[in-house]
């Protein structure tokens, strides 16, 4: 009897884990590529829900939490690829559309932002239907240089 018991709990805890990650994955961002090089900008980008980072000066941090279902922050963080160093004198510009034309037409600017002590761009973005999406990114890195386009594919399933 207590072996027959065993193995149910064993089965139903495998079975608990496997439900979860395959939720977890389902809703998770996609695991394409996260960074690109170009035009020696070495150019990372992260994607959270918004509850993520709520605790984190949400009050003033990009004008506050929009409101809604099915927000994201978008975090960008730029190095100079030859020297290493943080870039953070840049004017950093987003637009996210679904691949299918969903999406804003207009560019949004990035704020700078400190999150654990290292400075980053970041604002907030509802995504609202499910993806893919196709984030575009335009760097202006100062005044002298042209600026640099980009964009990464991140691919949504909401639950």
């Amino acid at each position: 009897m207590a072996i027959l018991f065993c193995s149910k709990i064993k089965f139903i805890s495998a079975w608990s884990f496997f439900l979860f990650m395959s939720i977890a994955q389902a809703s998770a961002p996609s695991t394409l590529p996260r960074y690109q090089i170009k035009d020696g900008l070495a150019i990372y980008i992260g994607l959270l829900p918004a509850e993520m980072v709520e605790g984190h000066k949400s009050g003033s941090m990009h004008g506050g939490l929009p409101t809604g279902q099915h927000r994201y922050h978008i975090a960008i963080a730029l190095f100079d690829s030859q020297k290493g160093e943080r870039v953070n004198n840049a004017t950093v510009l987003v637009r996210v559309n679904n691949r299918i034309g969903v999406g804003p037409d207009a560019f949004k600017k990035l704020e700078g932002m400190e999150m654990n002590g290292k400075f980053m761009y970041g604002n907030y973005f509802s995504l609202k239907t499910a993806g893919p999406y196709r984030i575009d990114i335009k760097i202006i890195p100062d005044k002298a240089h042209k600026p640099i386009e980009v964009y990464f594919e991140y691919d949504i399933a909401h639950t």
